[in-house]
């Protein structure tokens, strides 16, 4: 039987805890705390005996049979056989308190923590986070899987919908087959409802925060319908990141580049510097107290607050940046076969650090820049609507962002930025802002690294992009090692001043290039800028009717607005 086509969708929703009787609230705290032990138990033996639990051809897996004969016995078999009447660790005694079903919970949801921490140690190396320790005191819910819970709506007082679980804690003691049942109010709000009724809901887990506030969240199971394709002209939207200017997309097509869309969201920069001022005020507050040995306990709790308040400000002007592409690419779905295509930041933090003589506020601006969220917002999102984001060249992608903003998308020349919003190749003379040069550049590299639009016939970029593809007659620029000044080796006898840039030229010396605020606006350099406003009579694009005027006009625009 072939595997269903779907993705997985969590719900948190807050439990109505204030309504709950006093013996509610016990149980609930009681099955949560003998989950975390059962939990913890199967961790401990996992790591011990790793050994001979790993399987699979990468050994990145646990056998869970092998784990049973370590903790369960068996004594009701069938015929043919063999009881397990004693095994190393057993769990049955151990946990007197918990069913059958529970256990097998329990252990799946060590086993799946174990199996992530093997992937990321395949990564990181040793330096991977282990799951839990055993004698930690965090909490560890187990999944509820469906066949064991429902969700009930009732019309009463305290709540309209309540969840229905297990309570097995009195009679397994009991050795009664029937086991107890909880019933748990949820503060279940129309969004949590539409969220839920998008798929089939396949589990549940419960869990406490770290403000003692408890959540319930619930796996959804959305199933992807397998329309047939149809035969619509392909295309790829680049989408270059940014922090003032939160994303600038370009739409690329075989014939020509068709339109781009500013999105710019002034409103966040605006409240998450302020919140940045609030958070460095408190922080000087607190270390000039604790440096004069006075108490600092409220600000320190202040200093919390603003932090996760500055965190959710943000995190949820990012949910409606990538709801906005969302939207977007939808919209342009029903016209092409759309490919998309977003830049990755490799390493970009790794070069905020001191002693780069970027800048305290530089540093601040790389290390509070959330573009790996969006990212994985954005591929998460179109998995939903049924997008192929893994895999063999899948249809979104996430494409190396190096010298894309410094390269010219025309005759793929170094150009230079003398503003932040304005690039200017020497070597064709073509002037347009940076950011739309950048997506432009990055939806050709989504070209180049998919095999299967290299069939397309296209003209211009799309044509350069295949041929660079496949003969790989251009190689990539990379940064040289410097030259000390007293050193006669590696000077050339020619003239510096060249008009154009060679092939073998360094892009590290342009050092806005190297410096990392080419990937957005800064304070001081906005889209009114002089050099932005010589460019009116040039058009921006090759077989374009878009003049950079109205391009820049866009981007003074509060969201995005397509030229035309």
């Amino acid at each position: 039987m072939a595997r269903s086509k779907g993705v997985t969708i969590s719900v948190k929703v807050p439990i109505n805890w204030e309504s709950m009787t006093e013996r509610t609230k016990q149980r609930l705290r009681q099955t949560v705390g003998r989950d975390t032990r059962v939990i913890r138990a199967y961790l401990g033996i996992i790591e011990q005996h790793e050994n001979k639990l790993l399987t699979g051809k990468n050994r990145d897996r646990i056998d869970d049979s092998k784990l049973n004969q370590l903790t369960m016995t068996v004594l009701k078999v069938k015929s043919g056989a063999n009881k397990r009447i004693s095994v190393p660790y057993d769990f049955k005694v151990r946990f007197s308190r918990i069913s059958q079903n529970e256990m097998a919970e329990c252990q799946q949801t060590a086993v799946a923590l174990y199996e992530s921490y093997l992937k990321l140690r395949k990564k990181k190396g040793w330096n991977a986070s282990r799951p839990t320790s055993i004698n930690g005191s965090r909490r560890i819910p187990r999944w509820v899987f469906s066949q064991r819970f429902k969700l009930i709506e009732k019309k009463t007082s305290v709540s309209r919908w309540w969840l229905d679980i297990r309570d097995a804690l009195d009679s397994v003691r009991e050795k009664r087959t029937y086991h107890d049942r909880l019933s748990i109010p949820l503060k279940m709000s129309p969004f949590h409802l539409n969220q839920i009724r998008r798929g089939e809901v396949k589990a549940v887990q419960l869990f406490i925060d770290r403000r003692r506030k408890w959540w319930v969240t619930i796996a959804v199971r959305i199933t992807l319908d397998e329309s047939p394709e149809q035969n619509l002209p392909v295309a790829i939207l680049g989408i270059d990141l940014g922090i003032e200017k939160a994303a600038c997309s370009t739409l690329l097509t075989p014939e020509k580049t068709r339109e781009t869309r500013y999105f710019v969201q002034r409103d966040k920069v605006t409240v998450i510097k302020k919140y940045d001022r609030f958070v460095a005020d408190l922080q000087r507050e607190m270390y000039t107290r604790r440096n004069n040995k006075l108490l600092y306990d409220r600000i320190a709790e202040r200093l919390r607050r603003m932090r996760s308040k500055r965190e959710r400000v943000a995190k949820e002007y990012d949910r409606v940046l990538v709801r906005q592409l969302l939207d977007y690419i939808s919209e342009l779905s029903k016209k092409y076969t759309l490919y998309v295509a977003i830049g990755r930041l490799k390493n970009i933090r790794m070069r905020a650090k001191r002693g780069n003589y970027q800048g305290r506020r530089f540093r601040g601006m790389i290390h509070s820049w959330a573009f790996a969220r969006i990212t994985d917002s954005l591929k998460h999102g179109l998995a939903q609507q049924g997008w192929k984001v893994d895999g063999k060249d899948p249809r979104f992608r996430a494409v190396p962002e190096g010298w894309t903003s410094i390269m010219c998308w025309k005759c793929g020349s170094k150009g230079t930025r003398p503003k932040q919003n304005y690039f200017h190749c020497p070597s064709c003379g073509i002037s347009i802002n940076a950011d739309q040069n950048g997506s432009i550049n990055i939806a050709a590299r989504m070209l180049t690294l998919t095999k299967l639009l290299h069939s397309v016939r296209g003209l211009g970029m799309w044509t350069r992009a295949v041929v660079r593809g496949t003969t790989n007659r251009r190689a990539r620029l990379k940064a040289r090692k410097k030259i000390s000044k007293k050193s006669s080796k590696g000077k050339s006898l020619l003239s510096k001043k060249e008009p154009t840039s060679g092939s073998g030229e360094s892009a590290a010396v342009h050092f806005v290039q190297s410096d990392l605020v080419s990937s957005s606006d800064v304070t001081g350099e906005s889209d009114n800028d002089p050099a932005v406003v010589r460019t009116v009579e040039t058009l921006s694009v090759a077989e374009s009717d878009v003049s950079a005027f109205k391009q820049e006009k866009e981007a003074r625009s509060s969201g995005g607005i397509p030229s035309q």
